[in-house]
């Protein structure tokens, strides 16, 4: 496995924990996943650690199992979500520091 990418889905997994609780609470964005939303209502912290462990259990899956097409499949479809997820992230955090956008 990728090196690179298992690092970039877990950094990129932390981001967006990072960045979509900074939205939240600056009320520039609103959580669209029900479940999501629902753990950031009640818990931070079980926020964060969904956030976190999903990636993570991503990647305890790859240790385990080795080098499968399917796991390299998963972890390439988990960094360009991601990558899609943090260019969102970029394009509301650039609107909100400039509003003529």
């Amino acid at each position: 496995m990728n090196r690179l990418l298992i690092a970039f889905v877990c950094v990129a997994s932390c981001l967006d924990a990072l960045l979509t609780d900074l939205g939240l609470r600056m009320g520039l964005i609103g959580e669209a996943n029900p479940i999501m939303r629902f753990l950031y209502e009640n818990s931070y912290y079980s926020f964060y650690a969904l956030k976190i462990a999903l990636p993570l259990s991503l990647f305890i899956l790859a240790a385990r199992v080795g080098q499968r097409l399917l796991i390299h499949r998963l972890f390439r479809f988990s960094a360009f979500v991601y990558a899609a997820i943090l260019l969102l992230h970029t394009f509301w955090l650039t609107a909100s520091i400039n509003p003529t956008i």
